[in-house]
């Protein structure tokens, strides 16, 4: 059985996740689309060595800024490490917030002749994101929600595979391959968005804005800043936005990423939700091993 644990940001997935790795004697694998960057560390609250504990965490820091990574990339190899897992009689444990990378594995998604058509780059340059997400609308209406228009990469993507094979097409399936039980972790909404507020601090405090001024000299221009905690901040070094507006909506669109998670999981997963008890992490520990063992 593969155990998968999701919820937004803050909410503690790496701290659950390290307590049932050790409880299982495995290993883990990361379900988010940033971690797997080099040098994006802490835009994406990527696992620490002190906080790994010693626990293995795979698909994080395999791809450089500059290149492009993909939900197909994603699926096989996250479905070669289940192969290696089985092998070695362990359980694996998915850990993520990035739901349709995390489906595409569990399900049977399909992503031949999904390579993005590169003549569309030169068609739509001079589109704006929301035109150019009005002509994936009109494509493929289901795709053009659930993909965002700033996420351009993507929404040019979705046009390439509009005729045959679409992002909304796969979303559909509900055809299982794997054994598997998703633990979901949430909060009520008001504790859930101070969670993120402060989460965000913690990350300018940790130096975030250098993080990124790094990123940014470098001249990276890649899918791979597109992520939320990176953009705002090019946003402020392009002199677009001050510091304190760009922080501002990197809390904004954290705290919306996150009600879209929620849906997301919600309409895609038969998610058992556990109410994390902050006060006692390990009540919540507990609650998340009942649900595996029946």
């Amino acid at each position: 059985m593969i155990i998968v644990i999701i919820g937004p940001t803050g909410i503690g997935k790496t701290k659950l996740s390290i307590a049932l790795a050790k409880y299982f004697n495995t290993e883990i694998i990361s379900g988010d689309s940033v971690q797997v960057y080099k040098e994006l560390n802490i835009g994406s609250a990527k696992i620490t060595k002190e906080e790994s504990k010693g626990i293995t965490h795979h698909l994080i820091d395999i791809m450089e800024p500059t290149e492009e990574y993909s939900v197909a990339l994603y699926q096989k190899a996250v479905r070669q490490k289940i192969s290696e897992f089985e092998e070695q009689n362990k359980t694996p444990i998915i850990v993520g917030g990035t739901g349709l990378y995390i489906k595409s594995v569990l399900y049977d998604y399909n992503f031949d002749d999904s390579k993005r058509d590169s003549t569309l780059e030169e068609k739509y340059k001079d589109f704006s994101n929301e035109k150019l997400h009005n002509v994936l609308k009109e494509l493929d209406k289901a795709s053009s929600e659930i993909i965002h228009m700033n996420n351009r990469k993507r929404v040019i993507q979705a046009i390439s595979r509009a005729g045959t094979n679409k992002v909304s097409d796969n979303r559909n399936k509900d055809i299982a391959l794997y054994d598997f039980k998703i633990i979901g972790l949430t909060k009520d909404r008001e504790t859930l968005y101070e969670i993120i507020n402060n989460r965000v601090d913690i990350m300018i405090e940790q130096g975030l804005v250098d993080e990124v001024k790094r990123l940014y000299d470098k001249g990276i221009r890649s899918n791979s800043v597109s992520a939320i905690g990176y953009k705002e901040l090019y946003k402020f070094f392009d002199k677009e936005w001050t510091l304190e507006f760009a922080i501002d909506k990197i809390k904004q669109h954290s705290r919306n990423l996150a009600k879209k998670q929620f849906t997301f999981f919600n309409n895609q997963f038969n998610t058992n939700w556990i109410t994390v008890d902050l006060n006692n992490f390990n009540n919540t520990i507990e609650e998340a091993l009942k649900i595996i063992e029946n």
